[in-house]
């Protein structure tokens, strides 16, 4: 594997550590996902739950994550991260495209997600998979600091 080269797979219970540690890494940025820190990585890493779980790892180690939490409804709701240094690379792109097969093999008929207004990355990428803007909560998430923020709600038929 190239310095530049990652895998997309299902999560085993060997990543929960390092995707614990991702996780924390991303929540202390602030900005892009709803937690905050401080985070108890041992914790985290335990209580993580592997089904619907993909990692993007380069080598050993874990550089991105995303969860599809499945709903009794049919639909799954997405999670994503990744580690800053491996953004606008692929890895991105990488795990929604593995979570869009993994929701149509697990026979889900529409994936969503929530994300920051400001996050204009994020949105960007997930219009190119075409997913499309079905809402706006305004002031929906109270940060640690106590400002409120916006969310913007996606989703795609599958």
């Amino acid at each position: 594997m190239g310095a530049h080269s990652f895998e997309v797979r299902e999560a085993a219970d060997g990543d929960r550590h390092q995707v614990a540690k991702l996780f924390a890494a991303v929540a202390e940025e602030r900005d892009g996902i709803a937690t905050e820190p401080p985070l108890d990585v041992e914790e985290l890493a335990e209580a993580w739950r592997l089904d619907g779980t993909l990692v993007a790892a380069a080598g050993d180690e874990v550089i991105g994550w995303l969860h599809v939490e499945r709903s009794v409804f049919g639909f799954g709701e997405i999670g994503m991260l990744v580690a800053r240094e491996w953004r606008s690379r692929g890895v991105g792109s990488a795990l929604v495209a593995a979570a869009i097969d993994w929701g149509r093999r697990h026979e889900l008929h529409k994936l969503t997600l929530s994300v920051f207004p400001h996050n204009e990355a994020a949105i960007a990428l997930y219009r190119k998979f075409g997913f499309e803007h079905e809402g706006y909560r305004k002031k929906q998430m109270r940060r640690a600091s106590g400002e409120l923020w916006d969310l913007i709600e996606m989703g795609l038929l599958l």
